[in-house]
């Protein structure tokens, strides 16, 4: 039913009263009215053409198709500001339609109450995705990730430690992987704010654990090499540490838990970094040359992660979200 009643609000414009043909196949000369309520135009009482109340309700019905689309398509919580724009703008066009005066005419009463069934059935749909179980459990998944990730890496990283000054444990990587996989079971029954919602926080755990996975990786090469083995050394150490902030900085910054830094900034401190790496010469030295790449590997894997700010629109990626996970 709920297919149905999305068909009949974003579909065509209900066409109205058809047009007749006299006996030499010529067009009456009538012309249809148009909007969505265009079959019950035409001469009503003292009112010439379309009666002033259908007018309106064409003007409401417009806006009602201009936030159909958001309000199927929005993801969030109840107290998202987003969730608030949208209820505030439905709850008003339903008092608009609530003002509309139908004289107690029934080809007036009909159109209205169509414009308040779908204002109402906009609201529900707004309300009953936000408050879901399955989204519920969603954010409640996601907030566990959260705290993990600030207890384990952001609090350090805020408290002066360098990241390379504690290690990165395998408790937390299974710990965000276990997360992960009990996120990807949640059911969300095809509904597609659902799915987006899951995909949304999948993308980043997944990141954030390819993240620690890294780091981890990083450990287990000895690295930062010695400044003796070669005159580059130092600069790429240097850059090295600040790779390692900026590697909490992102962790914060895809759970949520950054709210003075942004993408965009980080990643003009990611694409720095990547030029001093190139202004350094080592093409005398291959194990430097080798230590410089894995630096470079690592800045460029940070800053594909940063895409991650858009991708929750591509609700038809999950599947490959879902298979990274197995």
């Amino acid at each position: 039913m709920a297919v149905r009643w999305l068909c009949s609000l974003f579909g065509k414009p209900f066409d109205g009263g058809k047009r007749t043909m006299d006996h030499g196949g010529q067009q009456s000369q009538t012309q249809q009215m148009p909007g969505p309520f265009a079959a019950f135009a035409g001469q009503q009482g003292p009112y010439p053409g379309q009666h002033p109340a259908l007018s309106r309700l064409d003007e409401v019905q417009k806006e009602i198709a201009s936030l159909g689309p958001q309000v199927c398509s929005y993801s969030g919580l109840q107290n998202n500001r987003e969730y608030k724009r949208l209820e505030r703008e439905l709850t008003r066009l339903l008092l608009e339609v609530d003002k509309v005066e139908t004289e107690g005419r029934p080809e007036l009463q009909l159109p209205r109450k169509r414009a308040a069934g779908e204002v109402e059935g906009l609201l529900h749909y707004l309300e009953s995705n936000a408050t879901h179980p399955s989204r519920l459990a969603i954010e409640e998944l996601t907030q566990e990730a959260r705290n993990l990730l600030n207890e384990g890496v952001v609090m350090p990283f805020r408290q002066g430690q360098a990241l390379d000054a504690f290690e990165i444990s395998e408790e937390l990587v299974e710990a965000v992987q276990d997360v992960a996989m009990r996120l990807a079971q949640v059911k969300t029954g095809g509904s597609v704010p659902l799915r987006k919602a899951r995909y949304k926080a999948l993308t980043r755990i997944c990141a954030v654990q390819e993240i620690l996975e890294g780091r981890v990786q990083t450990h287990t090469l000895a690295l930062p090499l010695s400044d003796d083995t070669h005159e580059a050394v130092q600069g790429i150490n240097e850059v090295m540490s600040q790779v390692s902030g900026a590697r909490c900085q992102e962790v914060a910054l895809l759970m949520g838990l950054s709210g003075r830094d942004s993408c965009a900034h980080l990643a003009r401190i990611l694409t720095e970094l990547l030029v001093k790496l190139d202004a350094l010469d080592v093409s005398s030295n291959a194990a430097v040359r080798n230590y410089r790449k894995q630096v470079v590997e690592e800045i460029n894997g940070l800053l594909k992660h940063l895409d991650l700010e858009g991708e929750g629109e591509d609700t038809h990626s999950t599947l490959s979200t879902l298979d990274h996970l197995k």
